[in-house]
């Protein structure tokens, strides 16, 4: 195979296993609620390579500059249906350590925006939970010192 060829193999694959670890330190689940709503996978390295391959892995999304003084590069999935279908149900298959509780939140925003409900009052409302937390984590009670 020569080097322009650009098609995915086994050797550019990356394992679940490695792609969860990475994504555990280095990714992260972004749910934007300002003036639109918008869900963002993004995981940022100095290293394009290990970024591309990721791109490669999942099938979809983009790696770009990110325009910092680090010089790191930034692998961005925006598009719902790209989200929906392709990382969502891998993270589903392959859970996270770190990061389960983000993905979650993050799955739930997903699923509502692809059904079109953060059109609606419940589904904004519904997004800005999401996005600070669940609603039974920002009710909770402190937790009790301990007596010493």
């Amino acid at each position: 195979m020569g080097a322009d060829n650009q098609q995915v193999t086994e050797e550019t694959m990356l394992s679940a296993e490695y792609v969860c670890g990475f994504v555990d330190g280095e990714g992260c689940f972004y749910i934007l609620n300002s003036k639109r709503v918008a869900c963002e996978f993004q995981v940022s390295q100095k290293d394009r390579t290990v970024l591309d391959e990721m791109r490669e892995t999942f099938g979809c999304g983009y790696v770009k500059p990110k325009y910092d003084k680090a010089g790191t590069y930034v692998y961005l999935v925006k598009s719902v249906r790209d989200l929906a279908e392709k990382v969502v149900p891998f993270f589903r298959d392959h859970p996270l350590r770190v990061k389960r509780g983000q993905f979650q939140r993050f799955a739930q925003a997903v699923e509502i925006q692809r059904s079109k409900a953060h059109l609606t009052v419940e589904g904004r409302r519904k997004i800005a939970e999401l996005k600070s937390g669940t609603s039974e984590t920002i009710r909770q009670a402190p937790m009790p010192q301990e007596v010493g």
